[in-house]
């Protein structure tokens, strides 16, 4: 997300003595002494994805792509702000500057030999490679570049791991990236006789022992990719194999959702030890793609993160609550239930009437804006929040979809008054449209707040900068965004029957100050509904 440019971490530090491996480093995945400068109190955004069979030319392999698909996959990456990607399925080291310019980042590629190609699935092409590799900026010394082969069990075909050591706020630590063997989708690979069961049977002795060596050398380290096994059971085989009371190993995306439906449990992880766990799982993101619609997804993982800190900068309690509580997703789906009755309830002959709601923590969570602005120790300012709306990244409060599906169907629109600036409606329209809410100039208005809302602010006639957009509506004045070539067809008066908000000031008339809550008790549940904001708002 581009609210972290300041990510970039630069280093005073020496050689690791974490990695083991007897394969000779090249010198040109290397740091030279000398360029290992500066300063680690920054956070190091680490992130795995499976970019699904990356290839060069890109129009061919099992995933054949367009120049449109690359520049989409060029901008989800750089919208992440990562220092680190570990990658999976990458042919080539060709492929891989498609997306990450060398310009920018330092391109370490697995050196497996080129397996037999297959015939793929879906295209009939024949496959290209799938390798490990690495990007990292080239702001950050890479200490030590090695190909991990004990993974590939002397097998063709079987993918080795890459592993590499830079200087983490933690201080010189080891990384491994894995792409362990697929099909193999049970909890205990010693109880299928499954070809896959037994080859995964064999890696996970070598992951466990790389892990050991670290854990006896009290060297950080970080195991990341795709796993291809559901590692967030604590009665998988390979979790109890790899975690116990004796060490310090932490898998830190375990409480993170799949990102579709084919994986609902996530099989890309992000482990760590020899360092304090708990703010880098208090960290972890899964990233969705604008588009989740099954055809349309940039690649069929999507990445994961964490974040590498001191533990200077710790999450405040509410964003920890907001972003990991199953409370909060209880509390707002169980209020738009509520407000989904109450709409259900009203005669199917009502006519021109809508649901005022807000936007910020009401229909869209940026709930992972808080958690950057935390984890950098610099929180708000309104230039990292501007960077942070246009890149259009907000995921969905719960039970907010299904609401407004239902307030459709019922023959209602919705009135969407934000105090996002209004010169970011289109940021916001794109943002709604991207979480996959049916909305169209005909079923919603959309206002972002101007310097008008709040000089019309005067105690009597608009009493919080929301009443005047309130006002509109009812008059059928509003000036609704209208994507280009589309016309505002709102210029006829409404009937507010619902308003939905996490502030006491989302409702007409009410400031924080003012508010009469003994008033306002008959109303909530019925016609003003008021979701869990913790992170901030008018008080």
């Amino acid at each position: 997300m581009k609210v972290l440019n300041a990510l970039t971490i630069t280093f005073i530090g020496a050689l690791s003595i974490g990695c083991t491996s007897s394969v000779t480093t090249t010198k040109s995945a290397t740091a030279e002494p000398s360029a290992l400068i500066a300063n680690t109190a920054q956070p190091l955004k680490v992130v795995t994805w499976n970019v699904e069979h990356l290839a060069y030319p890109i129009n061919t392999g099992c995933k054949p792509r367009m120049p449109s698909d690359i520049e989409a996959m060029k901008a989800y990456a750089n919208s992440l702000n990562a220092d680190i990607f570990a990658l999976q399925e990458v042919a080539s080291k060709e492929a891989l500057k498609q997306i990450f310019p060398q310009s920018e980042w330092q391109l370490i590629v697995s050196n497996r030999a080129a397996s037999p190609a297959y015939t793929c699935r879906k295209t009939g092409a024949l496959s290209t490679q799938q390798k490990v590799a690495f990007a990292v900026k080239k702001s950050i010394p890479v200490l030590k570049s090695t190909p991990f082969e004990p993974l590939g069990l002397t097998k063709t075909g079987l993918r080795y791991g890459l592993q590499l050591t830079v200087n983490s706020p933690q201080g010189p630590t080891d990384i491994l990236n894995v792409h362990m063997k697929s099909g193999c989708f049970v909890d205990d690979y010693l109880k299928s006789d499954s070809p896959a069961c037994k080859t995964y049977a064999q890696q996970a002795p070598v992951l466990d022992s790389w892990i050991a060596k670290r854990e006896a050398a009290n060297t950080p380290y970080i195991v990341l990719g795709d796993f291809n096994h559901r590692i967030s059971a604590p009665y998988n085989r390979l979790t109890r194999t790899l975690i116990s009371n004796e060490r310090s190993t932490s898998i830190t995306t375990k409480n993170l959702p799949g990102c579709q439906a084919r994986y609902p449990a996530p099989i890309d992880h992000i482990i760590v030890g020899k360092m304090d766990a708990t703010n880098i799982a208090n960290s972890a993101q899964v990233h969705l793609f604008k588009n989740m619609q099954k055809e349309a997804m940039l690649s069929d993982h999507c990445a994961v993160s964490v974040s590498i800190s001191d533990n200077a900068n710790a999450l405040s309690a509410s964003v920890l609550w907001q972003t990991t509580s199953k409370e909060y997703q209880a509390l707002t789906t169980y209020m738009y239930q509520q407000a989904q009755t109450a709409v259900a309830q009203l005669p199917r002959s009502a006519t021109n009437w809508v649901a005022v709601m807000d936007v910020d923590e009401t229909v869209l969570d940026n709930s992972a804006y808080q958690k950057q602005t935390e984890l950098s120790g610099k929180g708000y300012t309104p230039d990292t929040w501007q960077a942070w709306v246009k890149s259009e990244n907000a995921t969905l409060v719960p039970g907010a979809k299904s609401f407004i599906e239902a307030l459709y169907k019922q023959g209602g629109k919705v009135t969407l008054i934000t105090n996002r600036d209004k010169a970011n409606d289109e940021h916001t329209w794109n943002n709604l449209k991207a979480v996959g809410l049916p909305i169209t100039v005909e079923n919603t208005c959309l206002m972002g707040r101007s310097e008008a809302d709040k000089t019309a602010v005067d105690g009597t006639h608009f009493i919080n900068d929301k009443d005047l957009r309130r006002q509109q509506i009812t008059k059928g004045t509003a000036d609704c965004f209208t994507p280009k070539g589309t016309q505002n067809n709102w210029q006829q008066p409404y009937v507010i029957k619902f308003q939905i908000g996490d502030n006491i000031e989302d409702f007409s008339g009410i400031t924080q100050e003012s508010a009469n809550i003994e008033a306002l008790q008959p109303k909530l549940g019925k016609s003003l509904f008021l979701l869990p904001n913790p992170m901030y708002g008018s008080w």
